[in-house]
C-alpha cells in the first residue's frame, strides 16, 4: 500500500484534481450564462 502512495506524486494528484475542479466550475458557469442570456432575452 505504500508502494503505491510513494509512486502517485502527491503534486501531480493535487494538480489534476484543482484543473478538473476549475473545468467542472467554468462549465457550470458557462451554462448558467447562457440560461441568464435567454432569460434577458426572452424579457426583452
Amino acid at each position: 500500500m505504500a508502494d503505491i502512495f510513494a509512486a502517485v506524486d502527491l503534486s501531480t494528484v493535487a494538480a489534476f484534481i484543482t484543473g478538473t475542479g476549475v473545468a467542472i466550475v467554468g462549465i457550470a458557469m458557462g451554462l448558467k450564462g447562457i440560461t441568464l442570456a435567454k432569460r434577458a432575452v426572452n424579457k426583452a
